[in-house]
């Protein structure tokens, strides 16, 4: 492999884990006052507290990131996904899939994954509604960094 190539492969690799870090931070991070109602903490451990392992830990807050970032795009001002890049990030956060699957568990497969993805983003719209300007500064925190990735336009 070239090394332009190797390079390129260790700061993509970079990146991601920055990302999966930061979606991963950037959840938990809404419920950090401790008089902060703004975490739905009963449905969330409800909605995936014994979920399978349908995707690994980084799929997993990949999905919960696009999910914060479309709920953004309902619930904020100025915050307008970007349907190429979102679907982009949908791609990714789902690939790799789980190998040697028949073709009637690939499409169970992908029903968890959106049904997750559904999840999240239900679970994000209600506490963003519930805390507008918390939640929409939180985006705009994320909006602004430059070195994060997102699916805004």
């Amino acid at each position: 492999m070239s090394t332009i190539m190797t390079l390129t492969l260790q700061i993509r690799n970079a990146l991601l884990a920055l990302i999966v870090c930061l979606a991963v931070g950037l959840v938990p991070a809404l419920a950090e006052d401790k008089d902060d109602d703004l975490r739905l903490d009963d449905a969330w451990e409800d909605a995936i507290g014994d979920q399978e392992p349908v995707l690994t830990e980084k799929q997993f807050a990949l999905l919960n990131n696009l999910a914060f970032q479309a709920a953004a795009a309902k619930i904020c001002d100025g915050f307008k996904l970007n349907p190429d890049k979102f679907s982009a990030g949908i791609a990714e956060a789902t690939t790799p899939a789980p190998k040697n699957m028949s073709e009637e568990d690939a499409q169970a497969w992908n029903a968890a994954v959106l049904i997750r993805f559904g999840m999240s983003y239900g679970l994000l719209l209600a506490e963003g509604n519930d805390k507008p300007k918390k939640f929409c500064a939180s985006a705009t925190e994320l909006k602004t960094d430059g070195e994060v990735p997102n699916v805004w336009q």
